[in-house]
């Protein structure tokens, strides 16, 4: 047995410091900024999150603490990346080839033909079509099936969940799973986004934990690509010119639940036909990256010499050079609508979402911002509303 302290040591070292040393960017340090992987390379495929201090690789869909970014790079063990981290000796950076520009094309290739292959082996979620996977679970979520068809949601019965283990990639999960598609710009499929689900549980999803150390991993992952991508639940009226863009499948779905049984949308006192119903997948995507990092009000972070400094972030400026992010064309649509979940750090998704709205402005489109009560998502003010539907909650 590894004594918990020698572990929460491990743990707590910093990502940047870990990641630096292992061989990523310098670009790594600031947040948002995609580089590539220690390990499989790319361009943009490797990420890491200051404030929660772990990393992820969006390829291999890993991710987690210093303790994992050694094994995720190195092939190790548990313990043996501790005992690295822990060490007196330098972590060694990775060994690996440089890629080039083919074989990253072929890299992502590979990868979006396993994610279609997912696709294809999705069923369609509609009850009179023998689905009840996504049916049930937006049922536990208060969302209420949509009365047309998304095109663009599928379930499947059992999906492995793959991690990656002392070096390999092994199952370590099997169950039902909300599939849905991912377009890129020209409406190609470029990606699958992946929901486990167990609904015996009150919010639907699976609870999945690495099975060395016991943590709890995300019930949601991509394989294939997001970046630039989204996922189109509503197509909208014709005319309307009206588009609704968040984050998650549940957050736009929520968003909408209150027009059900209307032929419009309300906002802001406006009626509208009914809007187009997109899902960015993540902020990073709806915001694009920043120009410039400003410093958090509350948040540290400990440097290499153990002093604590204000955590950076992303400012509101967009970096206007990024051109893999969620772009829409002005034609598509003249009005957006960002929906802003708040219940996550505000300053942090505050900066990005005026960073979004910017962006969006400066191609042309009228784009506001909708937020959710303090505190919640748009999900949980839903379920608050269905359950004291006298009390509705007022974002």
């Amino acid at each position: 047995m590894i004594p918990a302290d020698t572990i929460a040591a491990a743990r707590n070292k910093s990502i940047i410091d870990v990641a630096l040393a292992l061989g990523a960017a310098e670009a790594v340090k600031i947040d948002e900024r995609g580089v590539p992987c220690p390990l499989c390379g790319g361009r943009d495929r490797f990420s890491i999150d200051k404030a929660k201090n772990v990393f992820l690789c969006r390829p291999s869909g890993t991710g987690g603490d210093p303790i994992a970014l050694v094994q995720h790079v190195h092939g190790m063990s548990f313990h043996e990346a501790i005992e690295l981290l822990t060490g007196e000796k330098a972590l060694p950076a990775a060994k690996r080839a440089p890629r080039n520009d083919q074989q990253d094309n072929q890299y992502r290739e590979k990868a979006r033909l396993r994610a279609w292959k997912i696709w294809q082996d999705g069923a369609p979620i509609e009850p009179a079509r023998h689905g009840h996977w996504v049916h049930d679970y937006f049922c536990l979520r208060a969302i209420p099936f949509p009365a047309w068809r998304i095109k663009a949601l599928r379930e499947v019965s059992q999906l492995p969940y793959w991690h990656r283990r002392n070096g390999e990639f092994v199952v370590i999960h099997s169950g039902p799973a909300m599939l849905a598609a991912i377009t890129g710009p020209d409406g190609r499929f470029i990606g699958v986004h992946r929901t486990w689900l167990d609904l015996g549980r009150a919010n639907g999803k699976a609870v999945i934990a690495d099975p060395d150390t016991g943590e709890v991993l995300d019930a949601k992952k991509v394989e294939g690509s997001q970046r630039g991508g989204k996922i189109v639940l509503r197509d909208g009226e014709p005319g309307c010119g009206v588009c609704a863009l968040g984050e998650g499948i549940e957050t736009v779905l929520s968003w909408d639940a209150p027009q059900t049984g209307t032929d419009l949308c309300v906002f802001n006192g406006n009626c509208f036909p009914k809007a187009a119903l997109w899902v960015g997948i993540n902020i990073g995507n709806i915001a694009g990256k920043a120009a410039e990092q400003i410093p958090h009000p509350s948040l540290l972070v400990t440097d290499k010499l153990g002093r604590k400094r204000r955590q950076k972030v992303g400012g509101h400026e967009p970096d206007l050079s990024d051109a893999h992010c969620l772009q829409i064309p002005a034609d598509d649509f003249e009005r957006l609508i960002l929906l802003g979940d708040s219940d996550s750090d505000r300053f942090t998704t505050q900066a990005a979402m005026l960073r979004a709205r910017k962006r969006f402005e400066l191609a042309g489109h009228n784009a506001e911002i909708d937020w959710a009560p303090d505190g919640q998502d748009f999900n949980d003010a839903l379920r608050a509303m269905v359950a004291h539907p006298r009390a509705r909650a007022v974002a």
